[in-house]
C-alpha cells in the first residue's frame, strides 16, 4: 500500500528510490520484494 502511495506522489521514482524511502521510514524490505510489488502494480 505504501509503495503505491509513494509511486503515485513521486512518479519519476523507480523501485530503487522507493525502497530507500521505505527503509528510511522504518520498513525493512528487500529489493526483490519491492521490485515484485512495484511491477505487480503496473508501474514501468
Amino acid at each position: 500500500m505504501r509503495i503505491r502511495e509513494i509511486a503515485q506522489s513521486r512518479v519519476r521514482y523507480g523501485y530503487r528510490k522507493i525502497r530507500v524511502l521505505l527503509n528510511r521510514e522504518g520498513w525493512a524490505v528487500g529489493k526483490h520484494l519491492v521490485y515484485r510489488l512495484y511491477k505487480e502494480e503496473g508501474w514501468p
